[in-house]
């Protein structure tokens, strides 16, 4: 008797539909590609995590960074010990499927969010570590500049940071542009993923209803993020945008089901993985299928799901004040970038455990 195909392996084989790693321990990274995955996020928080996790595993690595470096310059060198690790695991993938998946993600330093010159100086860094090396960059004003000119330049791009419909609007754009302009010049073009984070929009709007006293049930504000996904998706079908969004930082199974079908690519957590392993939800393509109207005008009584929603919601202006931008950077500073500036150095409170 044969044995059916786990829902992982059927939404990669059989629908529109692709995944890829979401964590930067090595075990892992095995493990999503023997299910599936196309490719790996990494970020500063991720690779912090997989230095405290398996320091034996990266040791030897950690040690040839000279302990001269600046703070700055030491986080960036454990980024691309970290990154061109993934970014080898996943270079079959790459090679297969001619540039299209099998990449690594290098996030650029957080703290540039806002300085465009200082992010493109980096990101021209980072694509340099390995062929199928991504620059992972804030949806920011400046962000979406340098967005365009990596396009241009043929480098393939993550648009992180993203939490809106007008964000994900901008960066299609964006890279549209700059896919004009490297066909134009004969560039080779790569593939920009625009991350659509939908587990911390709800979260952050679950908080902004309590904020604000609405009576919002949990069952419909666990569908805001799923709503804007939607939306985004919508528009993106209709104008043909090449950017291919990428949903993450999901919080249970529904936000993978409800959006099976779809030309998307996700970034599944070991966690959320298992939980969809656990789950085994039916395979069916759901993405046509929207949410409820009454759903949607009762959470546009927070006007912070309408700025989300809205593809007029955020001017360019606004997307580094957005609340919940402010908050997931702060976590990428605090946890992440801001760590790594210490670890393994002469400097840190403490070295190898």
């Amino acid at each position: 008797m044969m044995t059916r195909r786990n829902y992982l392996r059927w939404l990669t084989e059989d629908t529109p539909t692709q995944w890829w790693h979401d964590s930067a321990i090595p075990e892992e990274i095995t493990a999503g590609l023997a299910n599936g995955a196309l490719g790996v996020t990494t970020n500063p928080v991720l690779t912090y995590k997989t230095l405290q996790a398996r320091p034996a595993f990266w040791r030897e690595r950690v040690e040839e960074i000279p302990q001269s470096l600046a703070p700055e310059a030491r986080a960036e060198a454990l980024l691309r010990v970290v990154a061109t690790h993934a970014a080898k695991a996943v270079e079959p993938v790459f090679v297969k499927t001619h540039g299209q998946h099998g990449y690594a993600f290098g996030q650029l330093n957080p703290t540039a969010a806002t300085d465009a010159p200082a992010m493109l100086e980096m990101a021209r860094r980072v694509a340099a570590w390995a062929p199928n090396l991504a620059v992972k960059l804030p949806t920011t004003q400046a962000g979406l500049e340098v967005m365009e000119e990596l396009a241009a330049g043929g480098v393939a791009i993550c648009a992180t940071i993203n939490f809106s419909v007008a964000q994900a609007v901008a960066v299609s754009e964006s890279y549209r542009r700059g896919l004009r302009r490297a066909r134009k010049n004969g560039v080779l073009v790569r593939p920009c993923f625009a991350v659509q984070q939908i587990g911390r929009l709800d979260d952050y709007l679950r908080d902004a209803a309590k904020d604000a006293k609405l009576d919002l049930t949990e069952a419909e504000l666990r569908q805001s993020g799923l709503a804007v996904a939607k939306r985004a998706y919508e528009i993106a079908e209709r104008e043909g945008y090449e950017a291919v969004i990428m949903p993450a930082g999901l919080r249970g199974v529904y936000h993978l089901t409800e959006l099976a079908g779809a030309r998307m690519t996700f970034s599944l957590h070991p966690r959320v993985q298992q939980m969809i392993l656990d789950a085994d939800p039916k395979p069916e393509c759901r993405i046509a299928i929207p949410i409820e109207k009454k759903v949607i005008d009762r959470l546009r009584g927070l006007p912070e799901f309408v700025r989300a929603y809205e593809p007029d919601g955020l001017a360019p202006r606004e997307f580094f004040t957005f609340g919940v931008a402010q908050k997931t950077l702060s976590q990428f500073v605090e946890t992440g970038w801001a760590p790594l500036e210490v670890y393994g150095s002469n400097n840190a409170s403490s070295r190898w455990t």
